[in-house]
Parts: structure tokens; sequence; C-alpha cells
């Protein structure tokens, strides 16, 4: 986890606009085990940074991965995280390929073709029986050990897990909710802190 990052109201207070939240950023750098990260330093857009620091914005904060998750957990999609500000890469999938590795983030973790509703999946419920997996691949906001989707609360914490795009915006109870999902492999999770939420780092 992270060290020497203060935690206060007023942080998660700050109104950036977007060309302050585009310029401030925070370095860190990863531990020599990579399962944790450490501040190193604020953003230098004219440095060059090298695999071993993650740049990220003041809002949603990477910290670190979860020890690897077995076979057949449980994970179902987190709703309205869409506009969950980015980090500092390209895209969320970019962040899970960073921090765990391209060949396990290469393709969808979940069970291929497969949804679940309730207890299991049940095979007399025609959307789920036809689910099909597609070929895009994204970087899903996820609840671990969870049997069905839901909001998570500005400022706590959530997890990213490559999976399909169908995975992830399956339309059952709306797009990417009243399902859930089961590891087909063993992969650890990305872990972000104050999801949706200004980090308090920007006051140090």
């Amino acid at each position: 986890m992270f060290v020497n990052m203060p935690a206060t109201v007023e942080g998660a207070k700050l109104q950036l606009t977007q060309e302050q939240e585009t310029r401030y950023r925070v370095v860190y750098r990863k531990t020599k085990d990579e399962q944790g990260a450490y501040f190193a330093d604020l953003w230098n857009p004219e440095s060059d940074y090298t695999d071993e620091f993650i740049i990220v914005p003041l809002r949603s904060v990477y910290d670190g991965i979860t020890e690897p998750l077995a076979i057949g957990t449980n994970f179902a999609n987190v709703e309205g995280s869409t506009h969950d500000p980015k980090h500092g890469e390209a895209s969320w999938i970019q962040l899970i390929i960073k921090s765990i590795g391209k060949d396990p983030a290469g393709s969808c973790c979940a069970e291929p073709n497969t949804i679940y509703v309730g207890s299991s999946q049940d095979e007399g419920d025609e959307r789920t029986a036809e689910f099909t997996c597609s070929t895009s691949l994204v970087g899903g906001h996820v609840i671990l050990y969870a049997t069905n989707s839901s909001k998570v609360e500005t400022g706590k914490n959530v997890h990213l897990l490559p999976i399909c795009g169908k995975h992830n915006t399956f339309y059952y109870e709306g797009t990417g909710k009243g399902y859930y999902m089961k590891l087909g492999r063993q992969i650890s999770a990305v872990k972000l802190k104050e999801y949706f939420q200004l980090s308090a780092i920007a006051e140090g």
C-alpha cells in the first residue's frame, strides 16, 4: 500500500479545473516486490518515467494489487463507474497491464460466455443462456466477492479486473447491472483508493 499519503477531509473537497487535473499529478514508485508503491515526487511532464513508476491523478489512486484470487471467485460490476476520472495511463486496462503484466491481463479473466444471476447460472433464463463474450477488453471497476452489481460510495475503495466489454456492459437489469461473474483463472486485482474523489495527497 502507499505510504506518506495524508488523508484529510479538506483534500477531498478540492475543486480543480480540467486543465489543473491534467497538469497536477503525482508519481509513485513500485516497491521491489511490486505489491505496492510509495510516493516519489510530483509529476514532471518533461521527465521520462520507467515502468517502475506509476503516475496517478488526484482522484482514484492506484493502491497496489491483491494477492492472486482463486478460480471461481465471485465479482460484480460497480454501477455508474464510467466517469470515474482517469489516472496517468491511456485507459484502465493499460493500468492493469502495467500493474500485473501483459500476459495475465491480456484476456478476459471471467468464466467465458457465462454470467450468473441469483445463486447460479439459470439455464432457464434466455438472457443468461445466450450470453457470449466479446473480443474487446476493458479494465472493469468491480466489487470482489459480490453476487450482484451495486453502486459504490464516493471515497470508498474498488478493484479493477480485465474483463471483456460484454461482461462489463451486458444489459440485464440495466447496463452492467443485475448479474455477477466468476473468475475463470487465478489473477490479482488492481486496488484503487478514493473512488470518484480527489485524493488528499494534493495538500501534501
